[in-house]
């Protein structure tokens, strides 16, 4: 699940300047950890010895230590409406002494004011990817709450944290996305760059404010004019020993600019629901470890589930069926199986968040699918906490559990730097069609080609045209032509038939004339900006239901061999 905290100026502006004294539009993620590490000392007696302490420092320390070195995954940018007049100018200290010369109105620094609104979720956001412990969230919600401004007094504040939730869809085309990789290389002419906390960032800023605030200080018969000269001091002071040690950058990437060869998710939203198996003993509970065999009879019994629970006029996307004349979407809603043997082999690299829930279901919302449709489906999910799914009186039933939405695009963890990610097929993914002739160049049909169109087929709005042309047959020769293509963004290696004993079971309303056909590679994904490495993604005729559920295998670089045509190269032991 997403997290997210949102600024809303209550005044409409914001004033203030970075590390180096330069100002700046917005504050930046850096900004907003100084403002808990005051709203720590000044109202929750961080490192002092009180009485009844909401806080105590370890529960600050461990929130604050979650904003080092974790900048957030996506911020919502207001529109910056700059100053055209002195009327919003403002001087840039709170203090004047007599004898000293104003600076001009021209050369006082200027507020920003902002397009915000706080109803259409159109509010300065810093959104990450994946939630912290509960304790955490407790503690940045108890300090944000007692930030007063961020920047100069004039920029008053109010600061939320959103668990479970963040950007929503609508702003999407107003949110700067982290560029992945090493800090500096999201530093680009396009790229947005702000100030992020680093590892020990409290403690170099502990360490200025001691050099500046020395014990004793302002004590004494002349305590209020020194009080003065002291703060002239500390600013002076800031000015030489900036405290930048600790302060890293980190580049943000503009809304929807993305090279050519950039993927959409295919599935932008996965509601994941835990289940616990009912063997009827009350107060016990075991591992759900269902045969592969029946995942698809399982998201089959979830499928008509939803159905039933959403009542009259279920959504298209969700029962497959869609009003004749109007363009079919490549994807529906997809239903996955997590059961306890992925979240023993894979748990390590799904989310903590995600695999803290497991075992149970991923509901994949395809991109296509309308928000309200989205949201309704999840309601009916979060509705259906305790009810029973019943799927064979072989088998134990289901007791439906807790349900969360999350970003489907991040599933998965980041892949390590020195690692690449490849994906392969859980259990298997079914042929999409028999083997067909080439129409045009006598070329035989094999597990490859099957593979190279369920991968068009997922991406259709990318690889197959609009106005292509022709047979059926010679469709999808073409798709895979262009799925194969050197310029794709795909590579399949170790592509392989697989069989099984029963294979009815891995595929859902089949043709009683077609003889089921399935496949198993070593897939690589790649548009040049790693936008899909910890996706949700599903491949095969049966991606929908159970089958072709992608998961990921990262091997070391230096296993890799380069590729002058494909950015994640090719492993040593295929080429």
């Amino acid at each position: 699940m997403a997290f997210a905290i949102t600024a809303n100026f209550l005044l409409g502006t914001y004033q203030g300047s970075d590390s180096g004294g330069r100002p700046e539009p917005y504050p930046s993620p850096d900004r907003l950890y100084k403002a808990c590490v005051a709203a720590a000392y000044n109202t929750f007696d961080f490192e002092r010895q009180t009485d009844d302490r909401v806080l105590t420092d370890e529960q600050i320390k461990n929130a604050l230590a979650w904003l080092e070195d974790n900048p957030p995954h996506s911020i919502l940018l207001p529109r910056v409406i700059p100053p055209t007049s002195d009327a919003i100018s403002y001087r840039d200290k709170g203090y004047l002494e007599k004898g000293k010369v104003k600076k001009s109105p021209d050369k006082a620094s200027k507020a920003m004011s902002y397009c915000q609104n706080a109803v259409e979720s159109l509010l300065l956001t810093w959104q990450w990817d994946e939630n912290p412990n509960q304790e955490v969230i407790n503690t940045l919600n108890l300090l944000c709450g007692e930030v007063p401004y961020l920047g100069e007094a004039c920029s008053v504040v109010e600061l939320k944290v959103i668990a479970g939730g963040g950007i929503p869809e609508v702003q999407r085309d107003k949110t700067w996305t982290l560029e992945k990789g090493p800090m500096l290389s999201g530093i680009s002419r396009h790229n947005r760059v702000f100030a992020v906390p680093g590892t020990g960032r409290l403690e170099e800023l502990k360490r200025a404010y001691m050099a500046a605030n020395p014990e004793g200080k302002g004590k004494g018969k002349n305590a209020a004019k020194s009080k003065i000269r002291a703060k002239e001091a500390e600013q002076n002071f800031l000015n030489d020993y900036v405290p930048k040690e600790t302060e890293g950058l980190a580049g943000y990437r503009p809304p929807f600019v993305h090279s050519e060869r950039a993927l959409e998710a295919p599935w932008t939203r996965v509601i994941v629901m835990s289940v616990t198996v009912d063997e009827g003993h009350q107060g016990e509970k075991s591992e759900w470890k269902p045969s592969e065999s029946e995942y698809v009879g399982w998201a089959v019994a979830l499928h008509r589930f939803l159905v039933k629970q959403w009542g009259v006029d279920p959504a298209p996307s969700l029962v497959g069926k869609y009003v004749s004349g109007i363009k079919r979407p490549a994807n529906n809603v997809a239903i996955q199986i997590l059961d306890s043997e992925l979240k023993s082999s894979y748990g390590i690299q799904l989310r903590d968040d995600v695999a803290r829930k497991l075992p149970g279901f991923l509901i994949m919302l395809p991109k296509d699918m309308p928000q309200h449709d989205m949201q309704k489906l999840y309601d009916v999910c979060k509705r259906s906490k305790g009810k029973t799914l019943y799927f064979s009186q072989a088998v134990p039933k289901l007791r439906l559990g807790e349900s969360a939405l999350i970003d489907a695009e991040h599933l998965w963890k980041p892949v390590s730097v020195d690692f690449v990610r490849y994906w392969m097929p859980r259990p298997l993914a079914i042929a999409e069609t028999r083997p067909i002739p080439d129409p045009k160049k006598k070329r035989h049909w094999r597990a490859a080609e099957s593979m190279y169109l369920a991968l068009g087929h997922v991406w259709r709005d990318k690889y197959v045209p609009n106005d292509i042309q022709g047979t059926r047959e010679s469709r999808y020769w073409e798709t895979v032509d262009a799925v194969a293509d050197q310029s794709s963004n795909f590579r399949i290696f170790d592509c392989r038939r697989v069989s099984r004993v029963n294979m009815i079971d891995y595929a859902h309303h089949t043709n009683s004339s077609n003889v089921l056909r399935a496949m198993s590679a070593l897939i690589a994904i790649s548009d040049g900006e790693g936008s899909l490495d910890c996706a949700a993604l599903a491949v095969g005729q049966s991606r929908h239901l159970g089958g072709g559920f992608l998961v990921p295998l990262d091997f070391p670089k230096n296993m890799i061999v380069p590729d002058g045509h494909f950015e994640k190269g090719v492993p040593s032991w295929l080429k």
